[in-house]
């Protein structure tokens, strides 16, 4: 039972990934604005982690400086996510379950602009207890900026 609950994930997830490059994916593209820096508050580059709904989250990276950033990446992967239990042992990691398109790819971020993905924690068998939650940017070289926060299994 639990292997196929493990497939079924691994295959839902696959398939969201290869539709991801066609495009038709639930990840939020760049929100490029107008290119203005007016939403510019810090001098920095920070990264949110909020929960939206009962198992959707969404990984946000602003770009809160007056430079342009460019993320590279070599392949369709743009972030990747955990979860640890409260021991810190990693029971889940999205990259390992997954394929992702084997093409050369970037993002620019423009200052005050903002890149968000959305994405939902696979259905699992978890203990009560609290759990980490941590997401990240997967690009060639450079910071990841990564996020984290908790939830509990009750």
């Amino acid at each position: 039972m639990k292997a196929h609950k493990i497939l079924a994930a691994f295959l839902f997830l696959s398939l969201a990934f290869i539709l991801s490059a066609c495009g038709t994916s639930g990840t939020v593209e760049p929100d490029m604005g107008n290119g203005s820096s007016e939403g510019v508050v810090e001098d920095e580059v920070t990264a949110l982690l909020e929960q939206m709904d009962n198992k959707l989250y969404r990984y946000t990276v602003n770009n809160q400086t007056e430079e342009t950033m460019t993320f590279e990446f070599t392949s369709g992967q743009r972030y990747d996510f955990t979860i640890s239990n409260e021991d810190g042992d990693e029971l889940y990691r999205l990259s390992s379950v997954s394929t992702y398109i084997q093409a050369l790819g970037e993002e620019t971020l423009e200052p005050g602009d903002k890149l968000e993905y959305e994405f939902e924690i696979p259905p699992m068998e978890l203990e009560p207890g609290t759990y980490q939650l941590t997401a990240w940017l997967t690009p060639k070289e450079g910071p990841k900026y990564e996020a984290e926060t908790e939830f509990t299994v009750e």
